[in-house]
């Protein structure tokens, strides 16, 4: 190890407020160099050996979660990261890497908190508060999440905005989350998804002749998007517009065969039809939709519901059914 190497390692440890021994520094360097050669396994034999000769290495310990992470070694990183953090519990460097292997590793609620811990350490790191944020959304922890969000509030960080919505959503607060959405639309002009997520929460918030309008720009904009096909054709059925629900939905089904919401949505609108028209083909034609849609995912919500009205209004297939003699 050079001299020079040695004297800038020993001075970021003496910051951290370690002092590990000269054999583990040596060991450590020669781990770094060995990682920015690309053999990041020879680097966890250097840095194993160099906690096992200080087990008060941060540094090390640092480097070891880094290095597994580069081998997809998850839980190893997570174990190293998790050691740096105790060392030092002040670094917001350590959180963070703690935080990411936490969430690579799909535990989201730990992996909020970490992320919270380092924006508490340092108020001014953003990736700490929307890591928080959206760790707390997927963790279903949403008011947490919209805590994190709150300097969205103030100062309008772009980052933190459809993290903000969200939170909203999962609230189910859908006209906060309409605001917000509208705040992102004038910041990013026509971003198809913004325009989606926007469309999505008008017609969660009720908001029909809002979602509609947005969703006729986007399928305008995106005629292959057949998510916004399918929503629009919800929204329409909330307006009364029937016939032109029923065409949104059979575009929607011919981009994706298997989109069982759209075929469901597709049997409401024919049901619809035949209550009005009172044509029973209409009937057959919703009842079929509707079965295909429980082909495709027989554990949908309210299934039962769905299987409540296809007895309802099936045809005896067997004419000769219940008259056994």
């Amino acid at each position: 190890m050079c001299a020079a190497g040695f004297v800038v390692v020993l001075g970021v440890c003496l910051l951290a407020g370690c002092t590990p021994q000269r054999p583990a520094l040596d060991l450590y360097l020669d781990a770094v160099a060995f990682r920015e050669l690309g053999q990041d396994r020879l680097a966890v034999d250097k840095l194993n050996e160099a906690v096992k000769a200080d087990p008060d290495f941060t540094l090390a310990y640092s480097e070891l979660g880094k290095a597994h992470r580069t081998l997809g070694e998850h839980e190893r990183a997570l174990a190293a990261f998790r050691r740096a953090a105790k060392l030092d519990p002040w670094s917001v460097e350590n959180h963070l890497n703690l935080a990411g292997a936490y969430e690579e590793l799909g535990k989201h609620a730990p992996a909020a908190d970490t992320y919270a811990r380092a924006a508490e350490l340092d108020p001014n790191r953003l990736d700490a508060f929307a890591g928080a944020a959206s760790c707390y959304v997927k963790a279903g922890q949403y008011a947490r999440a919209q805590a994190y969000c709150e300097p969205a509030g103030e100062d309008r960080r772009k980052e933190l905005l459809p993290l903000l919505a969200r939170a909203y959503e999962g609230q189910k607060d859908y006209a906060r989350a309409v605001e917000v959405y509208e705040r992102l639309h004038a910041l990013d002009g026509n971003d198809p998804n913004v325009l989606l997520s926007l469309g999505v929460a008008c017609v969660r918030a009720a908001r029909y002749d809002r979602a509609k309008e947005v969703l006729v720009s986007l399928v305008q904009a995106r005629p292959g998007d057949g998510v916004a096909l399918r929503q629009l054709g919800y929204c329409l059925l909330m307006l009364g517009e029937t016939d032109q629900a029923m065409q949104a939905y059979h575009k929607s089904i011919a981009i994706d065969g298997n989109d069982w919401e759209a075929y469901r949505g597709l049997g409401v609108a024919c049901m619809l039809k035949a209550r009005r028209s009172d044509d029973d083909r209409w009937q057959e034609q919703a009842v079929r939709h509707w079965r295909r849609s429980l082909l495709i995912k027989p554990d949908q919500p309210k299934r039962q519901v769905l299987e409540k009205l296809i007895q309802e209004h099936s045809k005896q297939l067997n004419p000769l059914q219940g008259l056994s003699y």
